[in-house]
């Protein structure tokens, strides 16, 4: 779904797919969060936390490698990173892109209402209201009401 909205629009998409991908792997969102903070700073540090991750990670990324460097490559210059989060401020980068996903998710449901406006169905006939801004008051109250029903688990 995030791959999707950054079609619609350029978003940090790589942390917010990793952190779904570790929930439905059975991870707790707490872990998921410290765990990549914690990997980050590790890195911060100079240690290498993860060696066989960083091994299937290069082996992943190996073509990436050989079509972006060469003798005279800028290490900046070719993307590719230990770590997904700014290891010189990992949990502020990580809610950052979290946000951006958040927004990503929101941003689906948008680009199909405006896809409605063209063909005539985008308002809705009881109050004349744009159904992007419904969308967005929906999409706001839905994330307000699990806010509300895991309110032990956000503090």
């Amino acid at each position: 779904m995030l791959l999707e909205a950054d079609n619609i629009e350029a978003l940090p998409h790589e942390t917010p797919t990793l952190v779904l991908g570790l929930l439905e792997a059975g991870t707790s969102p707490y872990d998921a969060v410290t765990g990549l903070v914690r990997h980050a700073l590790h890195i911060a540090d100079g240690l290498l936390p993860d060696p066989a991750g960083l091994r299937e990670q290069l082996e992943d990324i190996d073509d990436d490698l050989a079509q972006h460097t060469g003798p005279n490559t800028d290490p900046e210059d070719t993307g590719l990173r230990l770590t997904p989060l700014d290891p010189r401020r990992p949990a502020p980068d990580l809610l950052e892109d979290l946000l951006a996903g958040i927004h990503g998710c929101r941003l689906l449901p948008e680009e199909y209402d405006e896809l409605d406006d063209e063909d005539g169905f985008g308002d809705d006939e009881q109050t004349g209201q744009p159904s992007i801004d419904r969308s967005r008051e929906h999409f706001t109250q839905l994330v307000r009401e699990a806010a509300a029903a895991n309110h032990d688990r956000l503090i």
